[in-house]
């Protein structure tokens, strides 16, 4: 607390992270879905994944994978240019949340290559960068289409303000997203999957500061 005895944002988050996980969905303004028709044997995220699949929705089951490759396939020419070895390789290849920190005083000129992207150049840039075995092993399962479908659903103008929020701190930003990132070509769905355990201080972090960005809707599913 300060010295006027309020919470500080750091306060807030402690609070928050010792608490049940109902009221951490009510305070970050999360759907609460409790699936207990859903059976899984593996894990639960990839069960949820399937679920979501079978019913017409692609995406990315890596956290905030398939986002972060996407503002770098968006912004691909850009970080070619900017790259310190002038390697459109590195670009490729390089973590977004290091390009991003690397380049803290170019983020107006990625945000803004970010915006100008369309969809032709989104999956060009993502091709490049997915041939990578690295980038694959990192970021599994995703497609084009995926990628595609997601660049269409959030906007090239809600993009560019996601990527200068990670911008604000990008190590820290890189973690704590939702485990699915969803789309039906229409609807946005940004989905935490959980059995008994609730949030964790990294996904109050950025699910807090990203929530307002993230067009769709935002939810935690509870497997019982």
């Amino acid at each position: 607390m300060n010295k006027s005895m309020q919470l500080t944002v750091q306060g807030w988050r402690q609070a928050l992270v010792t608490s049940s996980l109902e009221k951490q969905c009510v305070h970050l303004g999360l759907d609460l879905k409790e699936w207990k028709h859903l059976q899984f044997t593996g894990g639960p995220e990839r069960a949820a994944w399937d679920y979501f699949a079978a019913n017409g929705y692609t995406g990315s089951h890596c956290e905030g994978g398939a986002l972060l490759l996407l503002i770098r396939a968006a912004a691909l020419d850009t970080l070619e240019q900017l790259n310190t070895f002038g390697s459109r390789q590195d670009a490729c290849v390089r973590f977004t949340e290091a390009q991003l920190k690397i380049h803290e005083d170019s983020v107006l000129e990625i945000a803004a290559a970010v915006e100008r992207a369309d969809a032709d150049l989104v999956a060009r840039g993502f091709a490049e960068i997915y041939r990578s075995v690295r980038i694959q092993d990192y970021y599994p399962g995703l497609t084009a289409e995926a990628i595609i479908a997601l660049f269409d659903a959030i906007g090239n103008v809600r993009l560019r303000q996601i990527t200068e929020a990670i911008a604000e701190d990008p190590y820290q930003y890189r973690n704590g997203w939702p485990d699915l990132t969803l789309t039906n070509g229409r609807d946005v769905i940004w989905a935490e999957i959980k059995t008994t355990d609730k949030l964790h201080m990294s996904q109050i972090i950025t699910i807090h500061r990203m929530k307002p960005l993230m067009p769709g809707a935002t939810m935690v599913v509870r497997l019982c």
